[in-house]
């Protein structure tokens, strides 16, 4: 597992695709031939800043690149460097989770999976849900690679329909396989309890 945290250096020098600026180099791929890149973003309407990340291969050749408000996380590279899951937050309604597939071959860099809370939140629903209960939130997040598949952990609150103002949480693993270039597949999920968790009202908050 490489599991990289944001530890950053600045470089100075232009990137090949990316504007003249300075750029931080959030992480780098096991075998060296990718970089995770960071710069400044245009504000949005509302005044808030926004990063723009960027996927490159060594050299600074731009492969795949998208604007995030507040930046990537932590970032998973597969032991065998041929993907990289990246948790970008804030995620679009609560999904965090980014996969690519990389071939430093070629090169290229395709994307396999991008946020889409709406998406998420009815494969939730589907799996999970009834007519008795609907899904309040859901967050996905990459946790480890394990055993060449990886690991997220799925979390939110669901509430009774008759109980709309009772929010029961839920955490759950989700254990994705890699299928080349296409999407992964869920291949396993496991449900996590919390002893120390319960539910609560609104009136409680």
């Amino acid at each position: 597992m490489h599991r990289t945290f944001l530890i950053l250096l600045f470089l100075v020098t232009p990137i090949t695709g990316l504007r003249s600026q300075t750029v931080s180099v959030i992480a780098v791929s096991p075998d060296k031939h990718f970089r995770l890149l960071r710069q400044q973003g245009e504000s949005s309407n509302r005044g808030e800043a926004r990063k723009v990340l960027s996927l490159c291969n060594k050299e600074g050749k731009l492969f795949y690149q998208w604007t995030s408000g507040l930046g990537t996380t932590t970032v998973f590279w597969s032991p065998d460097g041929r993907f990289v899951a990246i948790n970008d937050m804030p995620g679009e309604k609560g999904d965090l989770l980014r996969i690519f597939a990389l071939d430093p071959a070629t090169p290229s860099v395709t994307p396999l999976r991008d946020p889409d809370g709406k998406k998420l939140r009815q494969e939730v629903e589907t799996r999970h849900g009834s007519f008795l209960s609907k899904v309040d939130a859901v967050t996905l997040r990459a946790s480890e690679w394990k055993e060449g598949r990886l690991w997220c952990l799925l979390t939110g609150t669901f509430s009774p329909k008759r109980q709309a103002a009772v929010h029961i949480p839920f955490h759950n693993l989700w254990v994705f396989k890699m299928d080349g270039k296409n999407m992964p597949i869920l291949q396993e999920e496991w449900t996590l309890t919390d002893p120390w968790e319960k539910s609560y009202r609104d009136s409680d908050r």
